[in-house]
This record gives structure tokens, C-alpha cells and sequence, in this order.
């Protein structure tokens, strides 16, 4: 029996994984504009497995549906990941399509979920307290992720209200969480462990992490010896509580090539140099590692769990998820080494060593 056809099983003492989730590929406006990112030939094996394509003059991104859920579920759970970080767009939005399909599916129980805040936090003083409520109403859905004995884990990236983070918006949100009996373990997402917890400490996170890392190096290595020194290093010098992130590239070609109308003015337009696709061996070596740290660092990570950087950045460069092939069969060799790599830590763990 695969993992895909029994329920989520608890992993042992091995730290909780996650990846994150960026919904831009069922369909609207959005995804009209990442269909043209991948569009040229030399981008198509980045495609998400659902791609339909005709030649370099045509690519159809339709992942709107239960179906394609479905099967994302059981390619996750096979892999051995527990949970998805939903980033979270206001509920018309067709950036939450993907969370409603989630939520909506019968196979749900196999693989957990969480919330990264994000857009939804942004939205009109009108519609703020639906947002806020609908929040809430997520964390008491079943299956989502908890960590610290029963704490529904929350990250925040990029949470802005009229171009500053919501103080008051967030420390709203976690009083009516507690007046709810909740008790959220809010992570934010920053790029400076150590300065990061100063600021986010103030607004009512417990932990630090990141979303993503970027480089101008040519090697995935490279990248990866970034994100260990400039991140969970930093991290461990400072003492503060972190949630590691795990990277699987940041190679944004598709996007300088054909720009999205949400980044035109960053810097990487101007940047030649993206670090190399890695292999599967190279993400999973890495998350191999990351629970290594978070093993090594009980008090530094008390949530034991970490977050990788991504289930479906498929245009930005980091992605786990299966991709297109011309012959039909979904390219899974990323999930194949993830699911290896966990089998591996959980057995240590199962035999205590």
C-alpha cells in the first residue's frame, strides 16, 4: 500500500515537511501570463506535468480542476511530504482556486495543510473582516498542520496594508484566534534571521524562516552554501527560533525573458547569471541536511519542521512538483529523490539512531 492510499501517518521524530505553495496555474489572468514565461521551447520541461503544448506557438495551463487535485495529493504523498503552505489570496481570487480544490478533495487526509499570509491581508477596510474570519475558519479545518503539541502553524510572507505590514491587522487576527481556543505558531518569512525576529518579535511571531533565496551564482551548490551560511547559520549564531528553509533553485530566465506585470521593476531584469537547475540529488542532499539541523538544534527549532521553497515556482526556478515531458508521463524524478531521502531519515529515526 503507497502512502497516496492510507491516511497521512505521523513521521516518526523526524522534523515535519512542507512545501510551499504558489497557485498561479488554474487559470485567470495570472496564469495567462505565466503561460507565456514557459512558453519558448527552452522553458517547456519546466512546465507543470497538466501543461498542454503545441509546438513553441501554443501552451495551455489548465490546472483549475478536482482532478489535477487530485493526482497533485497522491504525487505529494507519495513523496512522503506532510504538509502544503497555501500562500493566501483573498477567496475570489483565482490564485485560491487551488486551495479550494484542495479543500474540496476527497484525498485531503494524505497530506496536510497550512496558511502562509500573504494578499489577503492586503484587502479593503470592507473586506478585511471576511478575510479575517474565512483565516480563521481555515485553522480549524481538519488535516491542517499543527507543531508544539497541537499549535496550528502560520507563516507570514510579504503581509502588507497599504505598503507596511498590518500590525494591527495581524494582532487582530491572533486575539480572535485565541478567543477561539486557538494558539497559532506564527513563523515570518524574512531574510535576515537575526534582524527579522527583533522586528517580527514585536508584532507576536515565535519564529523566523524564509521564503525563498535568490543568487547570481552559476551553480545550484552555491546556492545551497548561501542558504545554509547567510540563513540557518545566522540563525544559530543569533539564537533565535527558525523553521530552515529548504531550496530547489531560483533560476528566473523565464521571467526577465517575459516579464510578469508583478515584477517589473526588480532587479533581476538586469541579471545575467541564475544558479544552474539542480539535480534531484542536490535538493534532496540539502533537505537532508536542513533535518540534520533542525535535529542538531532542538531549541532553535522547536516547531521541527521545515519548509521548502517550492511545490510550484515552476517559472520563478523552484519546484518539486511533476512536470511536462512530450511523451505524456510526468517527469517525478524530484519527488522520487525527496521520497528517498525521508524514507532514509525515517527508518534512522524508527530505529533510533
Amino acid at each position: 500500500m503507497t502512502k497516496s492510499e492510507s491516511m497521512l501517518k505521523p513521521p516518526g521524530e523526524r522534523p515535519s515537511v512542507g512545501a510551499i505553495r504558489w497557485d498561479a496555474w488554474s487559470g485567470g489572468e495570472v496564469t495567462r501570463q505565466v503561460e507565456k514565461t514557459l512558453r519558448p521551447l527552452k522553458y517547456q520541461a519546466r512546465l507543470p506535468w497538466f501543461a498542454q503544448v503545441n509546438g513553441d506557438r501554443e501552451v495551455c495551463i489548465a490546472g483549475g480542476n478536482q482532478e489535477t487535485m487530485d493526482q497533485e495529493i497522491a504525487f505529494a504523498a507519495d513523496a512522503g511530504l506532510d504538509y502544503w503552505a497555501f500562500l493566501l489570496y483573498p477567496e475570489g481570487s483565482s490564485m485560491s482556486d487551488a486551495l479550494r480544490f484542495y479543500l474540496s478533495s476527497a484525498k485531503r487526509r494524505q497530506v496536510n495543510f497550512c496558511l502562509i499570509l500573504h494578499n489577503a491581508f492586503g484587502v479593503s477596510d470592507a473586506q478585511w473582516p471576511r478575510e479575517r474570519d474565512r483565516a480563521l475558519t481555515l485553522l480549524r479545518e481538519p488535516g491542517y498542520q499543527t507543531v508544539c503539541g497541537g499549535r496550528p502553524l502560520v507563516y507570514a510572507f510579504e503581509v502588507k496594508h497599504q505598503g507596511f505590514f498590518p500590525e494591527a491587522r495581524f494582532a487582530e487576527f491572533r486575539q480572535a484566534a485565541k478567543r477561539d481556543g486557538l494558539d497559532p505558531y506564527c513563523v515570518y518569512m524574512g531574510w535576515n534571521p537575526k534582524a527579522d525576529f527583533a522586528m517580527a518579535a514585536h508584532w507576536g511571531f515565535e519564529a523566523v524562516s524564509h521564503y525563498a533565496a535568490g543568487s547570481a551564482d552559476a551553480e545550484f551548490a552555491q546556492l545551497v552554501r548561501q542558504v545554509e551560511t547567510d540563513f540557518w547559520a545566522v540563525a544559530s549564531a543569533a539564537q533565535v527560533p527558525y523553521v530552515p528553509l529548504v531550496t530547489t533553485g531560483w533560476d528566473k530566465h523565464p521571467r526577465r525573458d517575459n516579464p510578469v506585470s508583478w515584477e517589473r521593476d526588480h532587479d533581476y531584469h538586469a541579471q545575467t547569471v541564475f544558479p544552474a537547475t539542480a539535480t534531484p540529488d542536490e535538493i534532496a542532499r540539502h533537505l537532508g541536511d536542513a533535518c540534520a539541523f533542525v535535529r542538531q538544534h532542538p531549541n532553535l527549532c522547536p516547531a521541527n519542521t521545515v519548509i521548502l521553497y517550492a511545490w510550484n515556482e515552476h517559472d520563478e526556478g523552484g519546484w518539486l512538483c511533476p512536470t511536462w515531458t512530450p511523451g505524456g508521463v510526468p517527469d517525478s524524478e524530484r519527488l522520487r529523490a525527496i521520497a528517498t531521502i525521508l524514507s532514509v531519515l525515517l527508518k534512522h529515526e524508527s530505529e533510533g539512531e
